[in-house]
């Protein structure tokens, strides 16, 4: 796999220019990427392109392909950063979005789902520890 270095829109190559920071920590590719096999390649080289800084990431609205999808949910099953993951939208049926959440459930802790299941939260174990401190104070 070759990542992309010039997206198919401006608005893409801002985001990617700006993925490059290692300040950035929501990335918002709501409709952005371009549908079914088009946007494999894009959604892979964006993936790739993501710092350890990134706790949000938004795909909202965005048709995948079933290649993406699979891309995704590899991608999930490994990282161990992104705190919030939005999906709504996007092509998954119940069995892939089901597939999706076990591999959210790889890695941080306090996994749980809202909006009928297409938003992923969890935290890291510092964060959890700090909670429960604060919820016995």
């Amino acid at each position: 796999f070759e990542p992309l270095e010039v997206f198919p829109s401006m608005r893409l190559n801002d985001i990617s220019r700006n993925l490059a920071k290692p300040t950035t920590s929501v990335v918002t590719l709501d409709a952005l990427i371009p549908p079914k096999e088009d946007g494999e390649l894009v959604l892979q080289s964006l993936l790739f392109k993501l710092q350890r800084s990134v706790r949000v990431l938004s795909l909202r609205f965005n048709n995948f392909s079933a290649f993406s999808i699979e891309v995704l949910i590899d991608y999930i099953s490994q990282n161990d950063f992104i705190e919030v993951l939005y999906m709504m939208g996007c092509g998954f049926d119940e069995k892939t979005r089901k597939r999706l959440e076990d591999a959210w459930k790889k890695n941080l802790v306090g996994h749980r789902t809202e909006n009928m299941g297409f938003t992923f939260l969890r935290v890291t174990q510092s964060v959890m520890e700090e909670q429960l401190k604060a919820d016995a104070a």
